[in-house]
C-alpha cells in the first residue's frame, strides 16, 4: 500500500504547472509561494480523503474474503492479512477458486441425492410451507397416479384426492423438526392400495417448515396377512372337533379297567397329554387370530378389579396348592377400570398361569394396583426364576420361550404373552415386564381409569 495515489500525482503536477506558469509570466513570488501551498494543502487533504476511503473498502473486503475463507475451507482460522494489493488479489482469486469448487461439490451432492432419491421403491413427495408441491421422485407418481407435467405449485387437495393424506400433510405443519407420525391409509384411484405413510416436516428458508411424506405400497403384504390370519382361523377350527374326539377317547381308555398293564396305561396317558397340550395350542392360536383380524367384540364398562382377580385366584387356588405357592391380592375395593372385563380375565389368567409355571415351591405371586393421573397399573408378581435382560425384548413374540425345554415339560404354547399383548392393546392400554433373573417378574398392565373414561362418554 505504499504507492501514493494518481489523485495526489494530479495535484503535484498542478502545482508544478502553476509555479512554471508564474515564473513565465512573472508573478510575484509571494503569490506563486501562497498558490502553491493552497494547492498541495488541497492535493494533501483530497489525497487523505481518498486514500481513508481505499483503506476502509479494503477493511470491508477483508472481511468479507475472510467470512468467504471460512465458509469455503470448512471453518479454519483465516489466514493473517497482507499490506499489498497484489497480495489482496491473490486472496479474492484463491477465494474464487475454492467457491468455485465448493459449489461443484454441492451441485455433484446434490444430483447424487436427486439420483438417490429418484430410484427409490418408497414415494417421496415434499410441500412448502403452503402445502404445495415442490417435489415427488417416480415411485410417488406411481403410487398415487400423479401427473408430473401439472405438479409444481399445486397444493396436496389438488394433487391428492384423499382426505386422510391431506389431513396428514397438514398435520406435519405443527410438528417439531424432529417428530413425525405414521398412518395406514386405503386409496381407491390410480387403483385400490394400503400405503404405509411417513410425513415430518422439514425446514426452509426464512425460519418456515415445509413437510415431506413417505409412501409405501403394504398392499401385498397385508393381503399376505389376511391370508395368514384365515389360514390359522381356518386351520385350527377344523382341528377342534377331531383334537376333541381324540381327547375324549383316551380319556375313556385311562379309566378302562382292561389297561392294567403299566406301560399301556402310560401310553395312553402320555398321549392324553399331548393331545389336551395341541388342543391350548388350537385354542390359542384361534384366539390370537380373532383378535389380530378385529372380530372380537368388547363391551365397555366399569370393572372392579378386585373382584375381577379374586374371581381368577379362585381358578389356579388347587394349582397354587399342589405347588405350594401363596396367592395375595393386596387390591384395595375402589380401584376401578373402564375396560372389557372378559378381557381382563382372559389377561390375568394367562399371565397367572405363567408365573406359576415358572414359580417354586414356597413362592408368593401378589396383585396391586396404582393409581397414575387417569389410570390405573395392575400389577402381577411373582416371585419365580424371573427373565433374563437379553429375551425381555422378544418376551411377547409369539412361540418365543425362554427355556424351551422346561416351557414344554410345564404344557406351555408360548403364546400366553403374545395374547396378552394384544389383549392390552385392544383396550388402548399398555404392556411392560419388568424382571430380574433368580428375583422374579412384574407384569405391569396400564388401563384407563373407570372415572375418566366414563366422564368422556
Amino acid at each position: 500500500m505504499g504507492n501514493p495515489p494518481l489523485v495526489l500525482i494530479g495535484w503535484m503536477m498542478a502545482a508544478m504547472g502553476v509555479v512554471g506558469a508564474g515564473l513565465t509570466w512573472g508573478w510575484p513570488v509571494w503569490f506563486i509561494g501562497v498558490t502553491e501551498i493552497g494547492l498541495l494543502s488541497a492535493a494533501y487533504g483530497m489525497a487523505r480523503k481518498v486514500w481513508r476511503q481505499i483503506c476502509e473498502n479494503e477493511g470491508r473486503i477483508r472481511a468479507s474474503l475472510h467470512l468467504l475463507q471460512q465458509e469455503t475451507k470448512g471453518f479454519k482460522d483465516p489466514s493473517p492479512p497482507h499490506s499489498e494489493p497484489e497480495a489482496l488479489g491473490v486472496e479474492l482469486e484463491q477465494a474464487i477458486v475454492q467457491i468455485q469448487a465448493r459449489m461443484a461439490n454441492l451441485k455433484e451432492e446434490r444430483e447424487n441425492i436427486a439420483a438417490i432419491v429418484e430410484k427409490l421403491v418408497e414415494g417421496v413427495v415434499a410441500f412448502d410451507s403452503k402445502g404445495q408441491v415442490l417435489f415427488s421422485n417416480p415411485s410417488a407418481d406411481r403410487i398415487l397416479g400423479i401427473d408430473v407435467r401439472q405438479l409444481q405449485g399445486r397444493s396436496i387437495w389438488e394433487v391428492i384426492r384423499n382426505k386422510e393424506l391431506a389431513e396428514l400433510v397438514e398435520r406435519c405443519k405443527d410438528l417439531g423438526l424432529h417428530e413425525s407420525q405414521r398412518a395406514e391409509i386405503e386409496i381407491h384411484s390410480p387403483a385400490p392400495m394400503t400405503l404405509e405413510v411417513y410425513g415430518l416436516p422439514f425446514p426452509l428458508a426464512n425460519q418456515k417448515k415445509g413437510s415431506v411424506i413417505v409412501v409405501h405400497d403394504v398392499t401385498q403384504l397385508r393381503r399376505l396377512e389376511q391370508v395368514r390370519a384365515e389360514f390359522v382361523e381356518n386351520v385350527s377350527h377344523e382341528l377342534r372337533t377331531p383334537l376333541a374326539a381324540i381327547i375324549g377317547y383316551l380319556e375313556t381308555l385311562i379309566d378302562e379297567p382292561s389297561l392294567e398293564t403299566p406301560n399301556n396305561r402310560k401310553f395312553v396317558h402320555v398321549a392324553h397329554q399331548h393331545a389336551e397340550r395341541l388342543s391350548r395350542l388350537v385354542n390359542d392360536l384361534r384366539s390370537l387370530s380373532e383378535i389380530e383380524s378385529g372380530k372380537v367384540v368388547l363391551r365397555w364398562e366399569s370393572v372392579g378389579v378386585k373382584g375381577v382377580v379374586e374371581e381368577v385366584m379362585e381358578m389356579f387356588q388347587a394349582h397354587a396348592q399342589k405347588k405350594g405357592l401363596h396367592l395375595l391380592n393386596q387390591i384395595d375395593e375402589s380401584a376401578c377400570a373402564w375396560t372389557d372385563r372378559d378381557r381382563i380375565v382372559q389377561i390375568l389368567v394367562n399371565l397367572v398361569d405363567n408365573a406359576l409355571k415358572y414359580s417354586s415351591e414356597g413362592g408368593t405371586i401378589s396383585f396391586q394396583v396404582q393409581r397414575l393421573n387417569q389410570s390405573i397399573i395392575m400389577q402381577v408378581n411373582d416371585t419365580g426364576q424371573g427373565i433374563p435382560s437379553t429375551d425381555l425384548s422378544r418376551i411377547t413374540e409369539r412361540f418365543y420361550r425362554v427355556d424351551r425345554a422346561r416351557s414344554r415339560a410345564e404344557g406351555g404354547t408360548g403364546l400366553g404373552l403374545s395374547i396378552v399383548k394384544h389383549l392390552v392393546q385392544l383396550l388402548g392400554g399398555q404392556l411392560r415386564i419388568l424382571s430380574e433373573l433368580g428375583k422374579g417378574t412384574t407384569v405391569e398392565v396400564v388401563l384407563p381409569a373407570s372415572t375418566q373414561r366414563s366422564l368422556n362418554e
